[in-house]
């Protein structure tokens, strides 16, 4: 009730005052209850309370979503890095057994090479050594008597070289031949044209100069001879001349040319 005489005192003042002239206003009479007020403010707090809680709540739900999304992109990605990880392992192992393959085929084709190359120089060698022995012991040959079959020169020290000279006869009757042959190297010194002869110790002496260089032979079917001797310095081979000169009833003479093999 005194609320209501204080508003009413208050509108009257008003009046009054609009009676003076003062400027108006319009008022209006509302019951004061301040316990209505203070549930009002209280309801709105709960609200935002409530509204705030359930703003966490979403928040919160969406972010444990996103995390277990997260982590299940994680687990997949990890799973599919090993994998690829592994791939990569099991491909890096098959390169390296092709290359270990590959090197194995070429260290075995390599040998499979040497092999019958090998075989093909001995097939080689013994077919050379079969005619050999056919044109020595076979009476029916075309050239028969004495034969200078093959001159080989090797060289393991620079400036002095060891020779190989093969003397043969082809005959029906095989009794011993016996002569001598001379062996002469036609070269080049200082520009120079030179002929040298090898004499029967090996030594080198100027041709025209020492007629006793013969080297002596005698066999019934084939006789290697075999000796080394010193290229005099600046002297350069061209090629090598055998003569074999045989003794007896039926003396021949032989005379054949070999290109320098070195």
């Amino acid at each position: 009730m005194l609320s209501y005489t204080v508003h009413f005192v208050t509108y009257l003042g008003a009046a009054m005052a609009a009676v003076k002239g003062s400027k108006q206003y319009q008022m209006v009479v509302v019951p004061y209850r301040p316990l209505y007020k203070a549930m009002i403010f209280l309801a709105f707090l709960f609200a935002m309370a409530v509204f705030g809680w359930l703003t966490y709540e979403f928040g919160n739900n969406q972010g444990l979503e996103l995390k277990v999304e997260v982590v299940r992109e994680k687990d997949m990605i990890s799973k599919e890095l090993g994998e690829a990880r592994a791939l990569i392992s099991e491909m890096r192992q098959e390169i390296a057994d092709l290359t270990v393959g590959g090197e194995i085929d070429n260290q075995a084709n390599e040998e499979v090479r040497q092999t019958i190359e090998n075989q093909q120089n001995l097939l080689a060698a013994q077919n050379e050594e079969i005619s050999f022995y056919k044109g020595v012991m076979l009476p029916n040959v075309a050239n028969k008597g004495l034969r200078i079959e093959r001159m080989d020169v090797i060289s393991n020290v620079p400036g002095r070289v060891r020779y190989s000279l093969l003397l043969t006869q082809v005959v029906d009757k095989h009794d011993y031949v016996q002569g001598g042959v001379r062996i002469s190297l036609l070269g080049q010194n200082d520009g120079q044209e030179e002929t040298i002869q090898v004499s029967e110790s090996g030594q080198v002496s100027e041709s025209g100069r020492d007629k006793s260089g013969a080297i002596k032979f005698r066999f019934r079917y084939f006789q290697n001879i075999i000796g080394e001797l010193q290229l005099p310095e600046g002297f350069v081979p061209r090629e090598v001349m055998v003569v074999a000169q045989s003794s007896g009833s039926n003396a021949q003479r032989l005379e054949k040319t070999f290109d320098w093999p070195l």
